[in-house]
């Protein structure tokens, strides 16, 4: 039998209702002054009609981070990092706020309409696995799928990409960027309306 050291990470995922003037002050409260210690509860030291209420499950999610095999004396022989669910859940996590933002303005898709300024380059494979330059002009979502509309840089023929079977809809960091350009034309767009 060996010992193995396991690291994981237990998540509580919840939503805090706070009154506040604006989204950095509703931040700044939760940061500040709501939280969970472990074997106690959920809480806030701030007043009822600041944080009215809270919603959190009982059962965490749990993360295996790595695996450690300890031999003789404690020595380690190897550690195994565990990465392939965290990417996952963020890849989720991302498109879910996409999804969201959308979902509050009425939308299942967008169009980018400013794409000259600053557009969010992606790499599109064709059927031979020829790579391709691209930068995305619009996103469409489903409940378990995004799908990314985009233009080849050089030839201006337009492609699409569909998560997860596809890079440019399933990296972590464009489908940020992806979130990013959302939210900056959804907040453009209701302040020009």
């Amino acid at each position: 039998m060996a010992k193995y050291d396991v690291r994981v990470r237990y998540t509580f995922e919840g939503t805090y209702k706070v009154v506040a003037e604006d989204r950095d002050e509703a931040e700044r409260i939760v940061t500040e002054d709501c939280g969970l210690v472990l074997g106690g509860n959920i809480h806030t030291t701030r007043d009822d009609d600041e944080v009215t209420d809270w919603r959190f499950s009982s059962h965490p999610d749990m993360q295996i981070l790595s695996f450690r095999e300890r031999v003789g004396k404690g020595k380690v022989r190897y550690t195994s990092m565990c990465f392939s669910d965290r990417i996952e859940e963020l890849r989720k996590d991302i498109i879910e706020a996409i999804r969201q933002q959308l979902d509050a303005h009425g939308l299942k898709k967008i169009t980018f309409t400013d794409n000259e300024e600053d557009p969010v380059w992606i790499i599109w494979f064709d059927d031979n696995a020829e790579p391709y330059e691209c930068y995305v002009t619009g996103i469409e979502v489903t409940d378990k799928h995004i799908t990314v509309l985009a233009t080849i840089k050089d030839s201006m023929e337009e492609v699409f990409c569909q998560s997860p079977f596809e890079l440019g809809a399933s990296n972590i960091d464009w489908l940020n960027q992806m979130y990013e350009a959302v939210r900056l034309q959804l907040e453009n767009t209701k302040g020009n309306s």
